[in-house]
């Protein structure tokens, strides 16, 4: 087998450069894609667990409510302090600070007891200046340590004073030390500060309230035997977990979002296994007579079928090779973009440092790889293994070679794969499993590739009467042409009609995710007042619910709204938001005509009366719940058990759901009295205009914030939309690249299988012109059919996606809205690609010389 690798396969692939590069490429791009996404996944749970061990530093055991977002009682710590395997309790406070001299950045601030000598020698925090005398000067409220890395970029020494942007509006702290790259502060990317706790409990407006606990044990105890103990002795609604363990929970939450973009990666796999396909199956008709040769010569056809398949593999195992180097750059491309999108679908910051990839995940690239080589090669290679010498002397054996299948036959197999679609999309929705939902989406695609096959076979007949009638001679031969091959180019036509289809699911998605934020019942008012400053994704950090009444007194303002959310709140093992609104909110239009379940007017009543809550219809959906069911949730005030009033659609507060209920029974229970945003509703007759120049003026300097008009605010939202989805554009360009490949292949084959009929109308006459007007006619074809079949099929992919994938995966609920414009630029697209092709083909076939072309065979 090595020999015939060595001096039959290796000649005739160095002689057909392109074709090889196109085998290669079609695997290597699309082992790229995946490649790119899989390491980024990698590297944001591997960055995540570094920081979560970098921050808990030797604590053995964590405290903490939900998924460690919201704050509880800080006199929990000495209830821990009391059991007597503990060394040292470590109350935390974190939070996000604006920095008004450079908006648009942030610092994660950290607060640590520490003047706590005893506690503070566990907790990683390394000093680059002198420890004793910045411990003495942190006793100042004012004080802050930053990282040397920030520091040396902002140009920041010790003494000097930075501002900062915080709930409770633009303080100037004073810089008492640096803190050296190592343990905590390198997480974030170095963008850290670090205050005494009781200063940064007052910074970020969470008095005598903490994050989290650290736990340091005694050496020798017993961790399972403490966790027990101190789970007996504190509140139901606090969580005592190892800290590993919340790296398992964090995979958790962004676990569905990692399987979503896996599922799109496999689509430009299989887009280019069937690019591959087409090239194997073209090589095998351009070395048809040698391979015959060989089974004349006395080779088994079992021998034959063994080397086009180690062909196969060993360009599917250079192609991957080379597509995990790609996948590397690509990653590194892609890199903010998924972290950007991952922010905002979970209102979190990401912070990736490095790129990951273990040796297993690199392996599992070559193996998809290779098989995938392999799986495209399996049809052509079964084809070259029954070749019969004597069919190899008729003239039309090209036709012969043709790999047909019965239009019946294929109808039959799409028939089955729709039915097999519907039972995994079944079972998605069933059992709310992401990998049937991966399975649903590419058996789907599959179909479409089947089908494609007798579709485009009916539409050459169709054609083969109308183009001869419109373009005369030119018509008639890129019908015939078309007519040669109907499995490549039905194939052809499928890979255009996927990359389109999901370049128009994707971004009927994304528009739906826009229109459907619409209906949010947050956006109403005149103007909205929020911090500029973000958690991460769109959610602003919060401000001081004070400003309401500050707003409130401004001439010229009828009234103020408020409204918080607080993700982090966990509901049987999911990371669900808790929403607290004015009583104005919820007594509007706008939320009436949002409750899908539940009578408003009893709904909107009870909850003003503090006896129920809203919850959104995502929260719903996944748990079965409906109005007069209860739900319980931990919470800072212990195990609170709220009656459900009502269901309300377009909710967007939490991807998972939300629960809404009044701000004052809110700050009841949660002890939180900010906001995220005010909105504004201004008198009659009030200049919109000239009543944001007046709120901005009132708060000066005193605040760093945002004052936008509603449009804006859903401008704003739109726009994080936008950038969620930015890093699917690049998947998109990718899977064309590789369909213009597809398209050059197929033109080039199907030319030099005519090179002689090309010969011979150009020496009876017919001028370059006329044939290349016929190979771009054929382009055309090929590229239009693509895009209608794709477009047909994006209809179908979007609402699969909208109304069932990215519901389950992601968990959003969504108003479906079809990307009409995305659509028709796809469909321009196509037909300009697909022309493109075919003039470059077209200048090759007329580049061969008429005598080469007529000797050709």
């Amino acid at each position: 087998m090595l020999v015939l690798l060595r001096r039959i396969s290796a000649r005739d692939y160095v002689s057909a450069p392109v074709r090889l590069g196109l085998m290669v490429g079609g695997i290597a791009s699309g082992i790229a894609l995946i490649a790119a996404l899989g390491i980024i996944n990698r590297s944001v749970l591997a960055n995540f667990r570094t920081m979560m061990e970098r921050a808990a530093g030797k604590a053995a055991l964590q405290v903490t409510l939900g998924t460690g977002e919201v704050g509880f009682a800080e006199s929990v710590a000495e209830t821990v302090r009391g059991d007597p395997a503990v060394a040292a309790a470590v109350p935390l406070v974190r939070g996000t600070l604006g920095l008004p001299d450079h908006p648009g950045e942030t610092l994660q601030l950290f607060g640590a007891d520490l003047t706590a000598e005893a506690d503070l020698t566990h907790y990683p925090i390394t000093l680059a200046t002198e420890r004793r005398r910045v411990l003495q000067a942190m006793a100042d409220p004012r004080s802050v340590l930053l990282t040397e890395a920030f520091a040396r970029r902002r140009g920041i020494g010790v003494g000097e004073v930075i501002k900062v942007a915080t709930p409770r509006g633009v303080l100037e702290l004073s810089v008492q030390g640096l803190l050296a790259a190592e343990g905590v502060a390198l997480i974030f990317g170095g963008q850290l500060a670090v205050m005494d706790l009781p200063a940064a409990q007052f910074v970020l407006g969470k008095d005598e309230r903490v994050d989290e606990i650290d736990v340091v044990l005694r050496p020798g105890s017993e961790v399972n035997a403490v966790q027990r103990r101190l789970e007996e002795s504190l509140p139901s609604s606090l969580a005592v977990t190892r800290p590993a363990l919340r790296g398992e929970r964090f995979e958790r939450v962004v676990g569905a979002f990692q399987a979503m973009i896996d599922g799109l990666s496999l689509l430009g796999l299989l887009a280019g296994i069937f690019i591959v396909y087409n090239a194997s199956a073209t090589a095998v008709t351009q070395r048809a007579r040698d391979l015959a040769i060989l089974i004349a010569l006395g080779a088994e056809r079992r021998s034959i079928l063994g080397l086009v398949i180690a062909e196969a593999a060993v360009l599917g195992v250079a192609a991957s090779v080379l597509g995990i180097l790609a996948g590397l750059g690509l990653a590194h491309l892609l890199l903010n973009l998924v972290a950007q999108s991952m922010g905002v679908i979970y209102q979190m910051r990401f912070s990736i440092e490095s790129l990951e990839i273990s040796v297993p995940q690199a392996l599992s690239y070559v193996l998809l790889g290779t098989g995938g080589a392999i799986a495209a090669e399996l049809v052509p290679a079964y084809k070259a293994s029954r070749l019969d010498p004597l069919d190899l002397m008729r003239p039309d054996f090209r036709e012969r070679l043709a790999i047909r299948s019965p239009d019946r036959l294929l109808v039959g197999v799409w028939l089955i794969l729709i039915v097999l679609t519907a039972g995994a999309i079944y079972l998605e929705h069933t059992t709310r499993s992401i990998a049937w939902g991966n399975i649903g989406n590419s058996i789907w695609s599959l179909s479409a590739i089947v089908i494609s096959i007798p579709l485009m076979s009916w539409t050459t007949r169709l054609l083969r009467r109308v183009l001869p009638t419109v373009f005369g001679l030119d018509g008639r031969i890129a019908v015939e042409s078309l007519m040669r091959s109907p499995g490549r180019t039905g194939v052809t036509t499928a890979v255009i009609a996927l990359s389109l289809a999901l370049a128009i699911a994707v971004s009927s998605v994304a528009r739906s995710f826009r229109e459907s934020e619409r209906n949010w019942f947050i956006l109403t008012g005149d103007l909205v007042v929020s911090a500029l400053a973000t958690e991460g994704g769109w959610l602003e950090t919060p401000l001081s619910g004070e400003m309401a009444e500050a707003i409130r007194a401004i001439p010229g303002v009828a009234r103020v709204e408020t409204y918080r959310a607080l993700p982090g709140q966990e509901y049987q093992g999911v990371r669900i938001t808790a929403v607290a609104v004015s009583p104005g909110f919820i007594d509007s239009d706008l939320f009436r005509h949002q409750i899908v379940a539940g009578d408003p007017e009893d709904s909107i009543r009870a909850i003003a009366a503090h006896e129920g809550v809203v919850i959104s219809d995502n929260l719903a959906d996944r748990f079965g719940l409906r109005p007069g069911e209860t739900i319980s949730l931990p919470t800072p005030s212990g195990l609170e058990t709220f009656k459900i009033r009502a269901v309300v659609a377009a909710d967007y507060s939490g991807d998972q759901g939300s629960i809404i209920l009044p701000r004052e029974e809110f700050a009841r229970v949660w002890h939180d009295t900010q906001v995220s945003h005010l909105n504004v509703f201004l008198g009659v007759g009030a200049d919109i205009d000239a009543m944001r120049e007046r709120i901005v003026q009132n708060l000066g300097g005193s605040r760093l914030v945002k004052v936008l008009t509603v449009s804006q605010t859903l401008a704003y939202h739109q726009g994080m939309v936008d950038r969620a989805f930015a890093f699917t554009y690049a998947i998109q360009l990718l899977v064309v690249a590789v369909t213009l490949a597809g398209i050059f292949d197929l033109l080039t084959t199907q030319i030099l299988e005519r090179r002689r009929e090309v010969g011979i109308f150009r020496a009876l006459g017919s001028d370059g012109s006329r044939i290349a007007r016929s190979i771009r006619l054929e382009a055309l074809v090929l590229g239009t059919v693509g895009a209608l079949l794709g477009s047909v099929l994006g209809v179908g992919t979007s609402l699969l996606w909208v109304h069932v994938n990215f519901r389950i995966l992601i968990g959003y609920i969504l108003e479906h809205h079809f990307a009409t414009f995305t659509a028709a630029w796809c469909l321009v697209l196509a037909a300009g690609v697909a022309m493109l092709a075919g003039q470059l083909a077209a200048r090759r076939a007329l580049r061969q010389p008429v005598l080469d072309a007529l000797r050709y065979e």
